[in-house]
């Protein structure tokens, strides 16, 4: 879900109008700056008090911006990690939301709660909505996602057993027996039953969950095994999952799984991919020359041949290649450089006395993010500021981590970097420095120790 408000604004706006204003309450949001509060807050005043049936006219014209500038006020209140403010916000404001946007706020307000450490009154609110919405897959796994990092994993698997009842309703519609819900193999005889390509689809996903959510709950309970098994099923059924096969192998390999981990590598369809958490296993049982090998591939593969998808971790090859190859940089040989903004010219100078790895790496992420006009990854960010920090740059670590951060909680995202960041961050960073900066990333429940030397 995303609280992104772009799209209602339009450069054609006139001066003065509500999407004029509007538009100016966004650029004020996106700057970090106090005064689009009071821009939001004129526009829900002003737009509240006129009658509902001018709103609704023109297509819902002025019920958008209104919906859009309640939510644009929760989403300033998240990047700010202003969280008491953004769940203390008056209810009757939600009274006025169109059902859509009611449905959003709510969503929004459990997080608030969530990111507090109110995990309860998060888990209410989102209970409240599934009610209505039995089917809605971005509700359920944010249901979920809480009562998992809550530690309530009985609570959390109480999640799936309630879909696996809603979709006994359709095998008992099948004449099927209600102990077949979770077999495979009946699963996809009762899709291709269906004659609807939407109601297919849906109950594809629906299916899929299923196992994909006992894969997660088997993973927290470090049962590697019955989770690979739990996601191949997943796979099997649902297109959702059976080209995300990094959802399994990733945890796997940060758990020195890595051999349980091999058979979904195999499934990977990037090279780049496949080749850096390949490397990544031998680094985590100590074969730091195997890993080298694999990261040496991956670093000759051409930009231009890699995809999107994979940048990341062709990215990460270059930086731990420079791990194994060489020593880590001090802070006294590297001096820290002043924060000149975000991405320029500066930046890249600066990159330019780092080890051959490190800067082709760095270079590759701050070009992207020279490439994000209106709205810069938080992975990205998160790439360049792994960059910096390798190289001891620690104002740019900083600012880099703190704006990721700022932009997963505008979006409504998460409120830090997820753990996969903090693996990487760990294993790279001299560990006074990553001490730090550990507060920016979630931590791993349970983790290996740091790999030992070969």
């Amino acid at each position: 879900m995303t609280t992104d408000t772009s799209r209602s604004s339009s450069a054609a706006a006139l001066k003065g109008s509500w999407e004029a204003l509007h538009t100016e309450a966004v650029a004020l949001s996106r700057q970090g700056n106090d005064e689009a509060l009071s821009k939001y807050g004129f526009l829900i005043k002003r737009l509240a008090g006129l009658p509902q049936a001018r709103r609704a006219a023109q297509d819902e014209r002025l019920q958008r911006i209104l919906d859009q500038s309640v939510l644009g006020q929760q989403s300033y209140y998240a990047r700010r990690n202003r969280l008491d403010e953004m769940a203390a916000l008056d209810d009757e404001v939600f009274e006025i939301l169109s059902e859509d946007a009611k449905s959003l706020w709510r969503e929004n307000q459990a997080r608030a709660y969530w990111w507090l450490g109110r995990p309860d009154e998060a888990v209410e609110i989102v209970r409240a909505e599934a009610e209505d919405l039995p089917f809605d897959v971005d509700l359920r796994w944010l249901l979920f996602s809480i009562l998992i990092d809550d530690g309530k994993l009985d609570d959390a698997d109480d999640v799936r057993q309630s879909l696996l009842t809603e979709l006994q309703g359709l095998f008992r519609a099948q004449g099927l027996s209600d102990a077949l819900v979770e077999d495979v193999d009946v699963q996809i005889q009762v899709k291709e039953r269906l004659t609807s390509e939407t109601e297919t689809n849906q109950v594809s996903v629906q299916f899929g969950l299923v196992h994909f959510l006992r894969s997660c709950v088997e993973l927290e309970r470090q049962r590697w095994q019955e989770a690979a098994n739990a996601f191949g099923m997943a796979a099997r059924v649902s297109d959702a999952y059976s080209d995300r096969w990094h959802l399994l192998y990733r945890p796997l390999v940060l758990n020195s799984q890595g051999q349980l981990a091999q058979r979904a590598l195999n499934r990977e369809n990037s090279p780049v991919s496949q080749g850096f958490w390949r490397g990544l296993s031998g680094y985590y049982t100590g074969d730091r020359q195997g890993a080298a090998t694999e990261w040496r591939r991956v670093t000759r593969v051409p930009l231009e041949e890699v995809t999107l998808s994979a940048v990341g971790d062709w990215i990460l090859a270059h930086y731990y290649l420079d791990a194994v190859q060489a020593p880590q940089p001090s802070d006294e040989d590297s001096a820290e450089q002043p924060d000149k903004g975000e991405v320029d010219e500066e930046d890249k100078q600066d990159s330019n006395d780092m080890s051959d790895q490190v800067r082709q790496g760095l270079q590759v992420a701050l070009n992207l993010l020279g490439q994000q006009e209106t709205r810069r990854d938080p992975l990205v960010l998160g790439l360049a500021a792994l960059g910096w920090g390798i190289s001891g740059r620690k104002e740019h670590l900083q600012r880099n981590l703190r704006h990721a951060v700022e932009l997963l909680r505008a979006s409504l995202q998460d409120s830090k970097l997820s753990v996969f960041n903090w693996y990487f961050f760990r294993d790279l960073l001299p560990p006074e420095l990553f001490a730090e900066f550990e507060s920016y990333f979630h931590a791993p429940r349970t983790f290996e120790e740091e790999p030992t030397e070969a």
